[in-house]
């Protein structure tokens, strides 16, 4: 029965597209629940789980990062990629002339600092940190570097001259432009520079390591490292074993379609 409905569903809207001016164009988020359509995205992350929800009749197709989305959905390989906005966003000023983000969110996200139970007091000062670099401009000014600016480099970040300790950050190469190694194989993005300036606000020498996004939850946990920064999401699921920060970016789950010509 299951099965039928999706087959009436998708000759349906295959009808209604051809009376369109442009039959192909994906415009809003609710075309693609559709059985026509095959959505990509990262299965690790709390969006793919989001558009699954939504998306009850499109296909979706797994993928083991947001990086691999952008072939696949270029050769047709899938027909709409989800996952947060910034690093869609930013994809679609790279490719300005093969990809859009469409206007519509998928949901809201939540991104944040994820640590230890036990480091409560560290992160009372992450979160003072956040509200200031929010405050003061900081935060805007990062998000037009990284974001809006598809060929940014990192800035000068101070460090701080007398550390009064060394704080282990765990982070990821898999999120361009939140932290990714650029062409000379640095680690760079959003996230590092956000590590860089909590250092300096906390006093601390930043000792940055990267690892698999599925292993920075367990590593934050259970205290491998003091502090992972990955556009990490708040999972209801995580709260009682990880203890995550404030949000420090405004990350909705998006969505991003080819520009039919």
């Amino acid at each position: 029965m299951r099965k039928l409905l999706k087959l009436l569903f998708g000759t349906a809207f295959l009808a209604l597209a051809g009376c369109a001016s442009n039959p192909y164009q994906i415009t809003t988020v609710y075309q693609l629940n559709n059985p026509i359509y095959k959505v990509g995205g990262s299965q690790q992350t709390e969006a793919y789980r989001l558009a699954e929800k939504r998306f009850t009749y499109a296909e979706m197709v797994p993928f083991a990062s947001v990086e691999q989305l952008y072939p696949a959905l270029q050769t047709k390989k899938i027909d709409a990629a989800v996952f947060d906005r910034p690093t869609l966003d930013h994809a679609a000023a790279l490719y300005k002339n093969s990809f859009v983000v469409l206007p519509e969110d998928l949901a809201e996200g939540h991104v944040a600092i994820a640590s230890s139970l036990k480091n409560k007091a560290l992160m009372k000062e992450v979160n003072a940190f956040i509200k200031q670099y929010k405050e003061d401009g900081t935060y805007k000014e990062m998000y037009r570097r990284w974001i809006e600016n598809p060929h940014s480099d990192m800035p000068s970040v101070k460090e701080a001259k007398e550390p009064s300790a060394t704080l282990k950050f765990a982070t990821e190469t898999q999120n361009t432009p939140m932290n990714f190694l650029n062409e000379k194989g640095e680690l760079t993005g959003f996230n590092v520079e956000l590590i860089k300036r909590l250092a300096l606000y906390l006093n601390v020498k930043a000792e940055i390591v990267v690892m698999d996004y599925s292993a920075l939850y367990e590593a934050a946990g259970v205290g491998n490292v003091d502090l992972a920064v990955a556009s990490m999401d708040v999972l209801d699921s995580m709260k009682n074993s990880v203890l995550f920060s404030d949000e420090y970016i405004d990350c909705p789950v998006a969505v991003m379609v080819r520009k039919e010509k």
